[in-house]
């Protein structure tokens, strides 16, 4: 027995299973009136996932297959497609602060200029906070003598 879905005047949809297509529709579950056989909704197979992230679209030129039209019509539409999913579900936003350091010491986590920014009106000076944290870190670094050569 294939299975339908139905629609009432009151606004009630249902689905049911009836013998056959020709079979009558049969009245609706939540007024007793006559109700009326809709298209059948889209079958939803696979699983939803995300859009793709922002960090994943090219940064370079080769990247874009220099400058390929269709390749950065794609790409664009990506990153519209990753925005307009951001909008609708924040908790999935990307951060995209600026990155002023991101080697050394900073290579897992990078220093973002609102940090560098930060050390510096709490130090007066970015720079010495930056290397003393990076000098700290490599002290800490498991085999580490202790000494910067």
């Amino acid at each position: 027995m294939p299975l339908y879905d139905y629609a009432c005047s009151c606004g009630a949809r249902f689905e049911m299973l009836v013998a056959s297509w020709s079979s009558p529709a049969p009245g609706c579950p939540a007024c007793g009136s006559a109700t009326s056989r809709r298209p059948p909704s889209p079958a939803m197979h696979g699983r939803a996932a995300p859009p793709a992230a922002m960090s994943t679209a090219p940064q370079s030129w080769e990247g874009v297959n220099n400058g390929d039209r269709d390749t950065i019509t794609h790409w664009r539409r990506q990153i519209d497609v990753r925005q307009e999913f951001e909008s609708r579900h924040p908790e999935h936003k990307e951060h995209r602060d600026a990155v002023a350091a991101h080697e050394g010491s900073f290579e897992r986590r990078p220093l973002t200029y609102k940090e560098l920014a930060s050390r510096a009106a709490t130090t007066k000076d970015a720079t010495a906070a930056a290397a003393a944290e990076a000098g700290r870190d490599r002290q800490k670094a498991p085999g580490s003598t202790g000494s910067i050569t």
